[in-house]
């Protein structure tokens, strides 16, 4: 739980909070089990539904192998407990472990949201900055003019317009595929899917600048004879981080687990990638535990984002 006191950090409580948040995460993650499971099997059809039927004994092999032919009940107890075991099964469509699948998908996905998350931070939070510092100024009206595109336009149009702009007319990238190093391959698909949590960003930025500007000990600060510069890296900005790494950490979640339409348009294979088709396939093994990674990336994020509020500000205490 989160208090504000003014004595500093206190190590011992915030070991406790991390200890007592993890152990939450347990229940959190069988909820997000349970809800999933059953959710995935009351959907009409199921994973061995073809255009053409299987003949009664393949299909029959099948639903036994991946137990599909036991009761719902005995299914879901089953899982649960290979999930306890780290065990999240198999792919229904191609016999692989989901972990390995997920393992492979995430490498690319985590490279591409990264670096997403770390253009987002760095331009949005200079923008927000930009425009709070001018406010009602050229730099202002080009930082809200950028916070209104970048949230107006989804990131399938995003990717489309860079597409067709920077590849196809201008050929300075390429669009399929990602490799790590390569710019020509990184630099569209990070724009395109970092754009938007830039934009909200550099709006939340400027809303949390603008705000701080406006209290007491800025002007005490200025009223001193402190330089702009002290006043807004020491105590403006560093006081305006609570709001920022509130959002920060769902964005962060959001961009490293992956981006089907951005992973789709430039063919990368990303984790986002195989969660869409295993969903258009009824791939339950595969469904399952992309959707627990991303509970627990989530809640990982959000854990961190909570034990960064006592850095940014020091009066936030947990006990």
């Amino acid at each position: 739980m989160l208090s504000l006191f003014s004595d500093g950090n206190n190590d011992k409580a915030m070991t406790g909070y991390i200890i007592r948040r993890v152990l939450r995460m347990i229940p959190l993650l069988w909820a997000v089990a349970t809800v999933t499971f059953f959710l995935m099997h009351a959907v009409e059809g199921g994973p061995f539904d073809r255009e053409k039927e299987l003949p009664p004994n393949v299909l029959a092999n099948l639903e036994k192998k991946y137990n599909v032919d036991n009761p719902l009940v005995e299914q879901y107890g089953l899982y649960l407990l290979n999930l306890v075991q780290g065990d999240l099964g198999l792919s229904f469509e191609t016999n692989r472990e989901v972990s390995t699948i997920i393992r492979e998908g995430v490498e690319v996905s985590a490279q591409l949201g990264a670096s997403a998350f770390l253009y987002a931070m760095v331009f949005g939070m200079t923008m927000g900055v930009i425009s709070a510092l001018n406010q009602n100024r050229l730099g202002d009206y080009l930082g809200v003019f950028f916070a209104t595109i970048g949230t107006a336009l989804p990131n399938f149009i995003m990717a489309t317009f860079l597409v067709i702009i920077f590849s196809v007319q201008l050929g300075w990238f390429d669009v399929l595929g990602w490799e790590l190093g390569n710019y020509r391959k990184m630099v569209l698909p990070i724009l395109a899917l970092g754009t938007l949590p830039a934009a909200y960003i550099a709006r939340v930025t400027r809303a949390s600048i603008l705000e701080v500007l406006n209290q007491d000990y800025i002007r005490t600060a200025r009223a001193k004879g402190l330089a702009e510069r002290v006043v807004v890296l020491r105590h403006t900005i560093k006081n305006a981080m609570v709001p920022i790494l509130t959002v920060a950490g769902p964005i962060f979640a959001f961009l490293v687990t992956g981006s089907f339409i951005v992973e789709r348009i430039f063919a990368i294979n990303g984790v986002g990638r195989h969660f869409v088709t295993a969903v258009f396939q009824r791939d339950y093994g595969v469904i399952m535990g992309t959707t627990i990674f991303y509970a627990v990336i989530i809640a990982a994020a959000n854990l961190v984002v909570d034990i960064l509020y006592a850095v940014a500000d020091p009066r936030i205490r947990y006990r």
